[in-house]
This record gives C-alpha cells, sequence and structure tokens, in this order.
C-alpha cells in the first residue's frame, strides 16, 4: 500500500498494485487500474481475550454424523465429481466463463434439494424467472437479495438459533466477486473484499455445518479472479468449461478435500437446462463419411473414455509469420506437435498457417490425442483421407516416437463399442502408410 493509503486495483482481474503502471502484470490487461482506497475500519476497546485452545488427541476424536454423512445432489454427475455427494459445512468454489451455465446448474441443485439463494448479481424477480424457464418449483427457493456478506452470515447464524426456521440445505452465493464486506473499504471485487468475503463465509460454513457454494468469475486466462489464497481457503474447486456456442459442458475438480480429481461430469445445455449426459451418449463424432483433415481419437477425462474429432487446417501462409491457431488443445502443446510434425514428417510448416479445433467444443488436457493431432495434420497438408474406422491413441515424443498412454484397454473398448479399431503405430513417421 503507498504511504497515503491507497492501492490501485485491476478491474479485469483484480490484483492490486502499489502505484500506477500500465499494464496488469496479472492478467496483461492495458488501462486497467484503477485507484481505491483502502482503510480498515478498526474499533475502539480493550484487546479481547479468547480461551486458549487445548491439543487433542487424534485417537480421542470420535466421528460425527455430519463429518461422515454426504448428502446427494440428486444430480448424478455432479455427485460423481464431488465425490459421492455433498459433504456438510464444506465450502466450494464453482468458477467458469461468463454465460457457460455456473447459475443455471446451481440454480437446478437448489431446485433438486432446496435451499438459500444469494443473490448478489440478480433480483428475487430474475431469480424468479429462470427457475420457471428450468421447470423447477419455487417453493424449494429461498432468496437473499443481497451483496453484503454480513447478511449473509447474520441469516444463517439467526437459522440456528431459531428452531422455527430450518438451516437451508445449502447457500448458493452467485458471485463473490460482487459481495462486500462493511469494515473494507475498497471496492467489490477487489484483492481485499474478496479474500474477506470468503473469510467470513468458510468460518461460518464450519460453524454451522452448511455447505456453501461460491460463484468465481475467471479471468481473460482462464484462471479464477482475485487472489490465488481463495482457492486455499475453499474445500472443493470446480471448473465448469467447455464452449458457449457448443452443447457439452465438462465440470471437473482441480481441488477436493473429501475425494478424487479424477472424475468429471459431463452435461448438455438444452432449452430446460443442464441435461446429464450418460456413458452411451458420450460420441462426440458425426457418422459419415471420412473427412481431409480429420482424425479420430479416444480421450480419458477422469476415468470416461470419450471418441472425439480432431480437425486440422493446413494452408500456404502469405504472411512473414504463419498463423498457429488451437482451440480445444493447449497452445504450448499444439506448438509442440507442429514442429514434431515439421521434423519428423518434412512438412515444410514453416510456411503455412495451422487451425487446429476438437470438435464439439471440447477442452482436453489428455496427451493421448497427440497422435490425432499429427495425424489430422497430415490429412490436411496431404488432402488425403483416413479410413473413417481408423483410432488414433498415442502420446507423442520430442524425437518422434509414440508412447503408451493410460487406460489404453478402456480406450479400445471404446472403439470397439462405436464399431471402430485402434491402429498400432510405434513412431510418427508410420503415419505415412496409414
Amino acid at each position: 500500500m503507498s504511504k497515503n493509503g491507497t492501492v490501485f486495483v485491476c478491474s479485469s482481474c483484480g490484483n492490486e498494485f502499489s502505484k500506477w503502471q500500465g499494464q496488469c502484470f496479472g492478467c496483461g490487461e492495458w488501462n486497467s487500474l484503477k485507484e481505491v482506497k483502502r482503510l480498515l475500519k478498526k474499533k475502539k476497546g480493550d484487546r479481547i481475550r479468547v480461551a486458549k485452545t487445548e491439543v487433542v488427541e487424534l485417537s480421542k476424536v470420535k466421528k460425527s454424523n455430519n463429518c461422515s454423512k454426504r448428502i446427494s445432489s440428486k444430480i448424478g454427475e455432479f455427485d460423481n465429481v464431488l465425490g459421492k455427494g455433498i459433504v456438510p459445512g464444506s465450502v466450494v468454489l464453482f468458477a467458469g466463463e461468463p454465460g457457460i451455465g455456473k447459475s443455471t446448474l446451481l440454480t437446478q441443485l437448489v431446485g433438486k434439494i432446496g435451499g438459500l439463494y444469494v443473490g448478489g448479481e440478480e433480483s428475487a424477480e430474475q431469480i424468479r424467472i429462470r427457475v420457471d424457464r428450468l421447470g423447477l418449483k419455487a417453493e424449494k427457493f429461498e432468496v437473499l437479495p443481497t451483496n453484503r456478506v454480513e447478511e449473509v452470515v447474520d441469516e444463517l447464524e439467526s437459522r440456528a438459533l431459531n428452531l422455527e426456521k430450518k438451516m437451508p440445505g445449502v447457500v448458493v452465493v452467485d458471485s463473490i466477486q460482487v459481495m462486500n464486506a462493511a469494515d473494507v473499504v475498497s471496492g467489490a471485487g477487489s484483492v481485499s473484499q474478496i479474500r474477506e468475503c470468503t473469510f467470513r463465509l468458510v468460518e461460518a460454513a464450519k460453524r454451522l455445518g452448511v455447505t456453501v457454494f461460491v460463484v468465481g468469475h475467471v479471468t481473460k486466462g482462464g484462471d479464477i479472479a482475485g487472489p490465488k489464497l481463495l482457492e486455499h481457503m475453499v474445500d472443493v474447486v470446480l471448473y465448469f468449461e467447455g464452449e458457449k456456442n457448443g452443447d457439452f459442458r465438462i465440470l471437473r475438480a482441480v481441488k477436493n478435500r473429501f475425494g478424487s480429481t479424477d472424475e468429471v461430469g459431463i452435461f448438455k445445455m438444452t432449452d430446460k437446462g443442464l441435461l446429464e449426459v450418460r456413458g452411451e451418449e458420450l460420441n462426440f463424432v458425426e457418422e459419415g463419411e471420412s473427412k481431409i483433415g480429420s482424425a479420430l481419437t479416444v480421450v480419458l477425462e477422469g476415468g470416461r473414455a470419450m471418441m472425439v474429432e480432431i480437425q486440422a487446417l493446413v494452408t500456404e501462409s502469405f504472411s512473414p509469420v504463419p498463423k498457429r491457431i488451437f482451440s480445444g488443445i493447449p497452445y504450448a502443446r499444439g506448438q509442440l506437435l507442429t514442429a514434431v510434425a515439421q521434423k519428423v514428417l518434412s512438412i515444410p510448416l514453416y510456411k503455412y498457417d495451422v487451425y487446429l479445433s476438437v470438435a464439439g467444443g471440447l477442452k482436453i488436457q489428455d496427451t493421448g490425442a497427440d497422435l490425432a493431432v499429427i495425424a489430422a495434420l497430415w490429412s490436411s497438408y496431404k488432402n488425403r483421407s483416413y479410413s473413417d474406422k481408423a483410432v488414433f491413441v498415442g502420446e507423442v515424443s520430442l524425437l518422434g516416437g509414440v508412447r503408451k498412454v493410460r487406460g489404453l484397454e478402456k480406450r479400445e473398448k471404446e472403439s470397439k463399442i462405436l464399431g471402430r479399431s485402434l491402429l498400432k503405430i510405434n513412431k510418427v513417421g508410420e503415419i505415412r502408410n496409414s
């Protein structure tokens, strides 16, 4: 903080700086820093004495029923990601891009099991419109249209003391970026506000045994807006991702104190909300004739095998620096595979524009799709198509070798179910003969 008690806060990602600068080092945005006064109102009075906390032997601690039982969300895909249900007293950070369906899915969650919806960004009337559109029962909902965290905590505390009003099944705070604490004078969405509001919600959830879902926005780079400390404070961090123009959405856990982070949930966006996608529906490949610049692969998302189509377009470039555009795969991985294809297959990609895409709007991290990426590049460059029964699976090394990947049996089984078979390729150069 500067000497005059002000900080400069990035309006895009919430990072704070002691002095003004043209570019935010956190998100890379230009001219996004705003001057904000940051003062904490101190209460006068004597120092509060707190009772000393005793050391407890873990062997003598008895498990409570609240900690051992889990609450079903009544949404199978949601339960799988959380680890067989919701743990009472946990705090879940639910992040995703604008318009991806965060509010829709959490509204459906409350509509299934009931709860309190804190609408920091919406009025009660707007939430009612969404509830009616999704065909949910309004009786399941209680709405608190406020962006003051004190009102949320006071409401939960009053219910804990008043036996006539029951504690909500879950509390959804939508979103943490608009919540503010009265004794923190920086603006809503700043690092200090997000940190303080989250701390108070976490403290109330643990003390009162209520589950809190906190909606978080993401920055341009895909990270959760606000301090990284936010992810350390909560118990579970969920990302909801997918292409807004596509139908499919993937829910994945990047942190889970109560279960594995291997499982993913897959949903399909419809006019009536988000529908669960079952195993037999996990086919993102259009049936028909084989296409030039297309290669099929089977990826593992968590423990689930899905067949997807990798599409590539290689065209002659007329600019000094050829374009490299990758959709659905990490940019660095796409650059690496392009370099391997140029070296091993002798494709002069240094003078070609390269466009790569995962059909269906999926974002995949599985390196088992490497071979299919290079196969699609070769197909587009040679203007030849593969057999519609061929499936490419394998991780590609820098030297052009093809390594085996995990879950090969699951991938092979998925291919056989769909009437296709995995090609056995040990080196990238063998793609020429496929």
